[in-house]
């Protein structure tokens, strides 16, 4: 997508920057934080994209959220460049973009464990270790409790999902049921 593209460019020119100038961890901290708030709050996202406020409103709106809170200089130098280019709805994917750079700079992976019951954090640690093993990275991990899977877990890292839970395997054998595979069908 276009966004995803605009957003890459810009990130990757702000990482380099951050990288060169040795301030890449402050830069990570203020990329995490516009990306948290374009997360949690519609009403930013919509501001940023909507045509009927004028930039140099989203300049001082931004400017005023934002006072005090940047890490570092580039950041806010950035945020003012994208403003000043009209480029304003693209922020949180500049952010996003950054994230992913920062990560595989440092050999980061993200997953989200989610698990019919809460687990010890020697369960979370053994799990944590074997991915770890298997990909050579560090490993961060979101956990969550859903009750609907009824026993198991399901571990999603990247664009790969783990899934172990038991509703999952009931459901592959209620298809098996419905297919009927072993009545000959005359």
């Amino acid at each position: 997508m276009v966004e995803d593209r605009i957003g890459y460019r810009y990130a990757k020119s702000l990482f380099d920057l951050a990288k060169e100038k040795n301030v890449l961890e402050q830069v990570w901290e203020d990329m995490g934080m516009i990306h948290e708030t374009a997360e949690g709050s519609r009403d930013f996202v919509l501001m940023l994209n909507s045509p009927l406020i004028a930039s140099s409103k989203k300049e001082a709106i931004l400017h005023q959220l934002f006072k005090g809170k940047y890490s570092s200089d580039i950041t806010e130098m950035l945020v003012d460049i994208i403003v000043h280019k009209g480029r304003e709805r693209y922020l949180d994917n500049v952010a996003k973009a950054f994230l992913v750079l920062y990560d595989a700079e440092k050999h980061i992976q993200r997953g989200k464990l989610t698990s019919a019951e809460p687990m010890s954090e020697a369960q979370i640690a053994e799990i944590k270790k074997i991915v770890e093993k298997q990909t050579g990275d560090t490993f961060e991990i979101d956990v969550e409790v859903d009750p609907s899977l009824i026993g198991g877990f399901i571990l999603s890292i990247g664009d790969k999902l783990f899934d172990g839970s038991v509703s999952t395997k009931l459901r592959e054998i209620k298809q098996e049921f419905v297919q009927n595979t072993y009545i000959k069908k005359f």
